[in-house]
């Protein structure tokens, strides 16, 4: 083993030849990717068959506010339950219409999200 390889995580490595034509694609594929090595990059697509790029827009924003909200309310309800040993038909009904809300969001989202 190499003096460098003794402190690595991943002790195998593999070796790839791609034509002039292939590598300038790979490079355009990891900038569209925002990769920052081939490594990396190559590790994703070759375990995931992907690779996924999560951009910091409003709707995005949107999203994760509104996972944060349903997370406050479960919480809240676990809270109601566990000290009570019942929760109401209306708060199920608050959780449920919160959680139809944030599918709503996810599904525009990822609609309209380039892959």
């Amino acid at each position: 083993m190499k003096p460098y390889e003794t402190g690595r995580k991943r002790k195998i490595k593999k070796e790839v030849r791609l034509t002039p034509a292939e590598w300038e694609a790979v490079k355009e594929r990891m900038k569209a990717c925002k990769s920052c090595s081939f490594s990396d990059y190559s590790r994703k697509m070759l375990i995931n068959g992907y690779v996924v790029v999560v951009d910091d827009s409003e709707e995005l924003k949107a999203l994760i506010y509104e996972i944060n909200r349903i997370g406050n309310n479960i919480n809240q309800i676990a809270h109601v339950a566990n000290s009570c040993g019942s929760v109401s038909s209306d708060t199920i009904k608050v959780v449920t219409d919160l959680m139809a809300n944030i599918w709503q969001y996810a599904r525009y989202y990822l609609s309209d999200t380039p892959s």
